[in-house]
């Protein structure tokens, strides 16, 4: 940071965040493109396998990895003078929970090869990668709370592009009945060296263990790691449930409705991402008033983006898969409807973090994940996979509320401004409504898109002059 730029300014969060928001969203992207690549160089078979492990290796580090590197935004105010040593110390602690975990899948291997159904040469590797990941977790965690984003775009293009290219180059060069080792040792491997160099980089700076560290640590990481599993199989709740009560066909058309979700949904995780540490200085330094008028403005664009990509909706189904897919068009206003609030209450647990008052929004979220997947298992067989958006709006509905109250009672309801963020709800909800006749009529829709695009090109051009200023202060940087 440079001597002009305070904790929590928004000039020091809109460099940040942009250089976190841009690394996050297209390195990730990278994904997207090389999926029909993989898909087309691999067998079924061995395409379904390797997307069995990726779902298991993530829930995996959901809970070995037991969101440690989600305690450094706090431990920052906490530890400031001793913050090195405290990330040494939880870096020795998520070494601890990994290799705990790796015993117990091999003392309890055959029963748990049954339940997650990975083969067994494959498990090896995968403890050395989560061994790794948490590292690199923290690492990136670590410089994001010091504003070191550059550090954080660097990473994230390293951690992606060279394990991926590598992958792409071992499937391509293995016969066919290699080719799924080929593609878990090419990325998983090359993932874990990058990690290993994280490692380096956080122990140079100190390799202590403070149990005081752990024991602060653990009382924050395990209630968010149960809120953040939880929310996981809420979302991830979709494919899963459609895929035993309904046919292949159905679960076909929500997986395409999720896809098309992710890519909102990665954007959306990015710009949370990029404020949580702009959001804890604000908090710290209480900065309410900034904080309150920043967080409508934060909502109001968020909702913005999601009404864009529900405008697009039937082009963006259609290049994900095609005519064929067409009927996934019906669930996606009702399906970003439900992300978007999902990703406006994530500043709640943000806040919540803060006060480190989350066991409460990890009750709330098991709850409702427990009560929205017992819906889809009961209400799927009656409605079909159209009741689906509507059970994960009303979800994250009942959620944003519970969190608000949880928020107000840990006394920060003043940094909300309620009526603001229900009303972009609101309208969102609407939106999504009558959604069925803008999709019917195309020229409706795209007169709608032109004069929204009318609308932000004469607000960029009423606010040249600040633009301009902005530009000019980067290029002279």
């Amino acid at each position: 940071m440079s001597g002009k730029e305070t904790r929590g300014s928004a000039e020091l969060a809109l460099k940040a965040g942009f250089w976190y928001v841009v690394s996050n969203f297209f390195v990730k992207a990278i994904s997207f493109i090389t999926t029909p690549l993989f898909a087309r160089l691999m067998s079924a078979e061995h395409y379904g396998e390797f997307s069995n492990y990726a779902s298991w290796q993530s829930t995996l580090f959901l809970i070995s990895g037991a969101e440690l590197y989600g305690t450094l935004n706090r431990a920052y105010y906490d530890y400031t003078e001793d913050y090195d040593k405290y990330v040494s110390s939880i870096t020795f602690l998520s070494f601890g929970i990994t290799a705990l975990f790796y015993a117990v899948f091999l003392l309890f291997g055959d029963a748990i090869y049954k339940i997650v159904l990975i083969p067994k040469q494959y498990v090896h590797v995968l403890f050395v990668f989560l061994l790794f990941q948490s590292c690199k977790e923290i690492f990136m965690a670590r410089e994001k709370t010091l504003y070191r984003y550059k550090s954080v775009a660097a990473m994230s293009a390293i951690n992606l592009v060279f394990p991926t290219i590598v992958a792409v180059v071992m499937v391509i060069m293995a016969d066919e009945a290699n080719r799924l080792s080929a593609r878990i040792y090419g990325f998983y491997i090359p993932s874990a060296i990058v990690g290993i160099f994280c490692a380096v980089a956080i122990l140079r700076k100190a390799h202590t263990v403070n149990f005081g560290h752990c024991k602060y640590a653990l009382k924050l990481s395990l209630p968010l790691t149960l809120h953040f599993l939880t929310a996981y199989l809420l979302s991830s709740s979709n494919t899963i449930v459609t895929r035993s009560i309904l046919n292949a066909e159905a679960t076909a058309i929500v997986s395409i409705t999720t896809s098309a979700v992710h890519i909102l949904t990665i954007l959306l995780q990015a710009v949370s991402g990029a404020v949580t540490t702009w959001m804890m200085d604000n908090l710290e330094q209480k900065r309410y008033t900034e904080l309150r008028r920043s967080l409508l403005i934060y909502t109001v664009c968020v909702c913005a983006v999601a009404t864009g990509v529900i405008l697009f909706g039937p082009e963006v189904v259609w290049i994900l898969g095609g005519t064929k897919y067409a009927q996934a068009v019906d669930l996606l206003p009702g399906m970003i409807a439900a992300v978007t609030i999902q990703s406006i209450t994530t500043v709640f647990t943000i806040i919540l973090t803060y006060k480190k008052r989350v066991v409460g929004a990890a009750v709330c979220t098991a709850v409702v994940a427990g009560i929205s997947i017992a819906a889809k298992v009961f209400l799927l067989p009656s409605y079909g996979i159209r009741i689906l958006p509507l059970i994960n709006i009303v979800a994250y509905g009942i959620l944003f509320i519970c969190d608000y109250i949880l928020v107000c009672r840990a006394g920060n309801g003043n940094v909300i401004h309620i009526g603001g963020f229900s009303g972009c709800i609101l309208l969102l909800c609407v939106l999504t409504s009558v959604c069925g006749f803008l999709y019917a009529n195309a020229v409706v829709r795209y007169v709608i898109i032109a004069c929204a695009g009318v609308f932000v090109l004469a607000l960029i051009y009423k606010k040249r002059d600040l633009v301009k200023k902005f530009v000019k202060r980067k290029y002279k940087k």
